[in-house]
């Protein structure tokens, strides 16, 4: 009896070593009963196995070829599985074996086997066990397949989502809460290796991360302008941001070059006014003198030749002021550069202006820190710079303020001269600080169009500072005041600007 139960316990041991052996290496269901044939192969030799499902759908049979009437046993199946029995049957010159795969008490499906003599008992109850070990593998390959397919499906939806993301015209990017790239789509694989476009994406990606909060960004690149907009995404509890990347670059030259129609048709209105009013006073004015000689005083005679003069002067003004604009459109506006003193040139400016200062009941005051500042410069162009910012600071000084003022100060630095001109007017919102210098560009507000200006002035002045090889620039608050600054070299040695002109 011992020898019995000792062969037994062998015959199991061994139906298990070749059982891990066999599954070890199988990678799909249909391997998984192949594998169970050839472990039932090892264990009693069938002539022939087949395998059905717990609906009886044929899974495996061996011989593949060979084509058995596995249904004539159909009463024998429909009994064994539903009383779960192992059984076998003689059939002709073979035994039948019956042997259902249970698990938990459910039948996943039955083994048909061919023999050609009646088990014994060892082998019976190795049979037993292959066949509770093959339910538990039924079981894992249907659990298998369907993971595999849930997989298969989440892959086609994945790839094509990401077909659909790489037929985008805009670059699709995923940030990670961590910073980092998760996804890329095709177009910004192809387009997104600039590292100013990468850094400007991951910075508003950050913001999306951090707050929550869709956000926008844009940025240029080698002449390129990029809109970036980012939306908050939820991933597996962190949060990540979807940033799409947009060339709008086409759409910012539209608006620019729309802007800058509308800019010119604005100046031909504007410049219109502007000719048509000193012309006016000097037609009526002249008129008046012709027709009416005879009966004026000398003191009103000189009073309507000189507003005749002062008109002729406005007049040649602007036609200068296009002049000089047409000669920057032309790059044909030469600086005729010379040794002066920049004192005098400023304090002649001032001196100029000081009447109309005057007539604004505006303080016009000028300090310099030397008498004597020599330069290499233009000194017609020098002074046509300071006189367009004195006007400028006076013409928008405040109407109900009482100590108006326009400072001009003169200071020499260690290689250049430092010209600032300060006001407290109305001064410039600043959402237009960057403008200001900008051809045809007026200061959208009501006092804006109530004084003379045809917007070429701080572009034109901008364009001879640039040419002395010097730099201008704004400080300002709106409401409070502004101060105009212009830096220009003391001497032709490092002058961009006259390498400029010689070009």
């Amino acid at each position: 009896m011992a020898d019995v139960t000792a062969v037994r316990g062998e015959k199991i041991i061994t139906l298990f070593s070749s059982f891990i052996m066999e599954l070890n290496n199988v990678k799909s269901g249909d391997q998984i009963f192949s594998a169970l044939v050839k472990i039932l192969r090892k264990t009693v030799n069938p002539k022939w196995v087949v395998i059905l499902d717990e609906k009886k759908k044929l899974l495996l049979s061996f011989p593949e070829d060979d084509d058995q009437e596995y249904m004539r046993f159909s009463e024998l199946i429909d009994w064994a599985m539903e009383n779960k029995s192992h059984s076998f049957y003689p059939a002709g010159e073979e035994i039948v074996g019956l042997l259902p795969m249970i698990r938990a008490g459910e039948v996943k499906g039955i083994i048909l086997l061919g023999l050609d003599e009646e088990p014994k008992v060892e082998e019976i109850d190795s049979l037993r066990v292959f066949s509770f070990l093959s339910s538990t593998v039924a079981e894992n390959v249907t659990l298998l397949e369907e993971v595999m397919e849930k997989n298969r499906l989440v892959e086609e939806t994945m790839n094509y989502l990401h077909s659909i993301l790489d037929t985008f015209p805009e670059m699709v990017i995923v940030v990670s809460q961590e910073g980092e790239i998760v996804y890329m789509n095709k177009r910004f694989v192809e387009e997104g290796d600039s590292d100013d476009i990468r850094e400007k994406a991951l910075e508003v990606a950050k913001e999306v991360i951090e707050t929550g909060v869709r956000r926008i960004g844009e940025v240029e690149s080698e002449g390129q302008f990029y809109s970036i907009v980012a939306e908050p995404l939820k991933y597996q509890s962190t949060m990540q941001a979807v940033t799409t990347i947009m060339n709008v670059t086409s759409t910012k030259e539209l608006e620019r070059l729309k802007q800058l129609d509308r800019m010119k048709t604005e100046f031909v209105a504007n410049i219109s006014h502007e000719l048509r009013t000193p012309l006016a006073a000097i037609k009526a004015y002249s008129e008046t003198i012709l027709y009416s000689l005879e009966e004026m005083d000398p003191d009103t005679l000189k009073d309507f030749t000189k507003t005749i003069y002062e008109e002729s002067q406005h007049l040649e003004n602007l036609l200068n002021e296009l002049l000089d604009f047409s000669k920057i459109e032309r790059k044909a506006l030469k600086m005729e550069k010379q040794n002066v003193n920049v004192v005098e040139i400023i304090k002649s400016a001032v001196d100029s202006m000081m009447e109309y200062a005057n007539s604004n009941k505006v303080q016009l005051t000028f300090e310099s820190s030397e008498e004597v500042i020599e330069a290499f410069v233009d000194p017609t162009r020098i002074k046509q710079v300071a006189l367009n910012l004195i006007s400028n600071a006076i013409k928008y000084s405040k109407k109900d303020t009482e100590n108006k003022y326009v400072r001009v100060k003169l200071e020499k630095k260690e290689d250049t001269f430092l010209l600032s001109v300060e006001d407290n007017g109305i001064g410039i919102p600043e959402d237009k600080l960057d403008k200001i210098f900008e051809k045809f560009y007026r200061v959208d507000s009501s006092l804006t169009y109530e004084v003379s200006g045809t917007g070429l002035g701080l572009s034109i002045v901008k364009e001879i500072v640039e040419l002395h090889g010097g730099k201008i620039w704004v400080e300002s608050e709106e409401g409070k005041g502004s101060t105009f600054y212009v830096e220009i070299p003391l001497s032709l040695e490092g002058n961009d600007g006259q390498h400029r002109e010689d070009d």
